[in-house]
């Protein structure tokens, strides 16, 4: 899902001496108009990633109450501003980690980090009428507390800060500097619990000592909900760029251009291998504060091993002397992440240890599996354990194979079309509908063109549950291809419950290419349940897909269910709220 909204963001910064007479860095202004965009890119366990961006209609940067910026520079300023960039929250809501693309200007970064935190509403759960939590902005933790006014609207206030960003990351604060805050959010939220509207302001205070300036900023922020509604882009987005981002917490240090290494210390805290373990033996026992920490711990854990590649080493050794399966996931989750050889390695040790619990065993595997650059190592050892007597561990691995073939590198091309034989010619050679279906949703995890001869003599096969697996595997494969066989699929294939799984297929992918199928299929499918499906998708689709708006208009008026054509209605009806 996307959320689109108006954005108006003011900030200033300015400093005060310490003294009469003495020099200070010249204020600065901000004002920011635009269109913030926010789309949920994939969920992985008590961690959700989201692409932010920015489209501005107007920035104006001031210093000392003089525009500084010519036109020309202000366009490079608003490009930067404009390029996406991804968000960690927990599950919670609170945002973690920012990932910006190399390279982006540390001002534009700080700008875009002050709106994030700004935004973000973090729940502990909607019953309550009032809430505390523990939250991170560019300055550092803070505790804010929530108070629900009316059924849909809340307020939220910054109670005091307890850590401060520096360059070595979060440090507690003591007597010194003094940080004064005075901050209050509004928000009115939507069923799903994400802001229609908000509105923030904000006066911060830093007082380093009467030797040193004063740092005074303010923040005012206004979001305005336009518009929500499924993106299919959004699948994959990060992974298909988390290799080359520069990975920061939401709190951290404000400098210069960072070198890579400098922001994965901000990210570790300076903690040590012994620590994180320790920290995961002991976590706490409220969901959400657990969920939050092993969240912490992955982030931390891949920090450290891209630091020092022979840590991961002692992942297997710690597993070995025993440990609770969730606690033991953030440290396989950081393996996966960094990728490193040496984290494949580990993984794949562990993944081939029988003396370890099944269940982190099968972590293991579908880690390795998942590995965003996976090398002959690990793809070795997911073939060997695709073959074993375990069913479930054989299977994790079948579909890891198919994931490591559509992560293998350019150079590595020959590589993965030998995977997308190997998995074809399981297909055929098995006469099991379990065994093929299995092989046909690893072929989909390729997303290789050349499994689609494959997936296409599925399509044929007597079982409904094979050309089920079939048409879901042809959710990532390439157009115009895939379009054409989705199109076919959902208006001859004689089961209803394959013609869903197109229809499940098509909200993967982009939608207008299928419109004219969709449409036939409102008209003429038999199924209540399949014209159901048509419908929510075009409702989802709404706000991306223009002619999904045809498909509703025609449902409105004209299908025969009056369930259904009230389904249709409603959509349209939110859409013109």
């Amino acid at each position: 899902m996307q959320y689109r909204y108006a954005l108006d963001s003011t900030q200033e910064v300015s400093s005060v001496p310490s003294q009469p007479g003495a020099q200070t860095p010249p204020g600065m202004r901000f004002h920011l108009r635009g269109e913030w965009r926010v789309g949920i890119v994939s969920v992985e366990g008590a961690q959700v990633h989201a692409r932010v961006q920015l489209v501005p209609s107007s920035s104006e940067v001031s210093l000392e109450g003089e525009q500084v910026l010519a036109p020309e520079v202000r366009r490079t300023f608003e490009a930067g501003l404009a390029q996406p960039f991804f968000i960690t929250l927990n599950g919670s809501g609170a945002v973690q980690l920012v990932h910006f693309e190399p390279g982006t200007d540390i001002l534009v970064q700080g700008l875009l980090r002050a709106t994030v935190a700004a935004t973000q509403l973090v729940w502990t759960g909607p019953s309550h009428l009032t809430w505390q939590t523990e939250e991170m902005d560019t300055t550092g933790r803070y505790s804010a507390r929530y108070t629900r006014k009316s059924a849909s609207r809340f307020e939220k206030s910054k109670l005091a800060y307890s850590h401060l960003a520096t360059p070595e990351g979060l440090h507690p604060l003591e007597d010194s500097p003094r940080v004064s805050v005075s901050a209050l959010t509004t928000f009115e939220v939507g069923e799903d619990l994400w802001p229609s509207a908000l509105q923030a302001r904000e006066h911060l205070e830093v007082d380093s000592g009467p030797s040193l300036i004063k740092a005074v900023s303010s923040l005012q922020v206004e979001l305005a909900l336009k518009g929500r509604g499924q993106d299919s882009s959004l699948l994959g987005a990060l992974d298909a760029r988390r290799g080359r981002l520069v990975t920061l917490p939401l709190a951290s240090y404000q400098g210069q251009e960072q070198d890579p290494r400098v922001a994965l210390r901000q990210v570790l805290a300076g903690k040590t291998f012994d620590a994180l373990v320790k920290d995961l033996h002991a976590l706490p026992s409220n969901e959400q504060e657990r969920d939050s920490a092993r969240a912490r711990a992955l982030e931390q854990l891949r920090a450290l091993f891209l630091l020092e590649p022979g840590q991961a080493l002692l992942v297997h050794a710690t597993l070995s002397a025993g440990m609770d399966p969730q606690a033991a996931s953030p440290l396989l989750g950081a393996l996966s992440a960094a990728s490193t050889p040496e984290c494949l390695q580990a993984l794949s040790r562990i993944a081939e240890d029988g003396a370890l619990a099944g269940t982190v065993r099968l972590d293991a595997v579908a880690a390795l599996g998942m590995a965003s650059t996976p090398n002959a190592e690990g793809v070795a050892t997911l073939r060997t354990l695709s073959h074993g007597a375990d069913p479930e561990l054989a299977s994790t691995a079948t579909l890891g194979l198919g994931n490591a073939a559509m992560k293998l590198g350019p150079g590595q091309a020959r590589d993965a079309e030998t995977l997308v034989h190997e998995l074809s010619s399981a297909y055929h050679a098995t006469g099991q509908p379990e065994q093929q279906s299995l092989m046909l949703r690893a072929l989909g995890n390729t997303r290789n063109p050349s499994a689609l001869p494959t997936l296409q003599s599925a399509l044929a096969s007597p079982s409904p549950a094979v050309r089920s697996a079939a048409v879901e595997a042809l959710r990532g494969m390439p157009a115009p291809g895939a379009d054409q066989l989705l199109s076919s699929i959902l208006l001859q294939d004689a089961t209803a419950e394959v013609r869903q799984s197109a229809v499940f297929a098509s909200s993967f992918r982009p939608l207008t290419p299928l419109l004219p199928a969709l449409a036939q299929a409102l008209r003429l499918d038999p199924s209540d349940l399949v014209r159901r499906e048509i419908i929510t998708l075009a409702g989802g689709q709404l706000p991306v897909t223009p002619g999904a708006r045809v498909l509703l208009e025609w449902s409105s008026q004209n299908e025969p269910n009056p369930s259904l054509r009230n389904t249709a209605l409603t959509f349209l009806s939110a859409r013109a709220h």
